[in-house]
């Protein structure tokens, strides 16, 4: 008899958990499901092991997938969407592309330096670009439509009050 991999419900709770909320880290896991980091650790392995979900590492954090559901193009925006600052430079750009960097230091209200650090690493990632000369460069979110499909997707796991603002008015505008 083949062992179903999610009999346990401990197990399921942690898969149903990356599936609704890819792009998690272990420990924001261990706190959502509100379960200790020991028994997450066991069941992630497990569930790795038997290539149910794939661990990726991405800068600091091992980031935690649903084998076979996202492409590599959705991991790096999910990655970037993941974190609240590069969220909220994502949302913005979504709402106003071309926004320049004192625009967007203005609105976050960050220090420049944070914000250049994050639009760099996104650029690097092409999630994000960069168009224009001096100080007309404006930045860009490569692909809208997958930035825009998984927030909408997956909205109720970034617990943000831009991200519901941004998905409110994107379904009123396209329904």
């Amino acid at each position: 008899m083949i062992e179903d991999p999610l009999n346990l419900d401990t197990r399921k709770r942690i898969y149903d958990l990356i599936l609704s909320s890819p792009g998690l880290h272990f420990r924001e896991i261990s706190r959502r499901a509100d379960i200790s980091m020991g028994v997450v650790e066991y069941h992630l392995n497990y569930l790795v092991k038997k290539e149910m979900i794939i661990a990726r590492k991405e800068g600091r954090y091992k980031r935690f997938y649903a084998e076979g559901k996202h492409g590599s193009k959705d991991k790096r925006t999910l990655h970037f969407l993941r974190q609240e600052i590069p969220r909220s430079i994502l949302v913005k750009l979504l709402m106003k592309p071309g926004m320049r960097h004192k625009e967007l230091k203005a609105e976050m209200s960050i220090s420049g330096s944070t914000l250049s650090f994050h639009l760099k690493k996104m650029i690097a990632r092409e999630v994000i670009q960069e168009r224009g000369e001096g100080k007309k460069k404006g930045y860009f979110v490569v692909d809208p439509d997958t930035t825009t499909k998984a927030l909408l997707e997956y909205r109720g796991s970034f617990m943000d009050d831009l991200v519901n603002v941004f998905t409110d008015t994107w379904l009123d505008l396209n329904i």
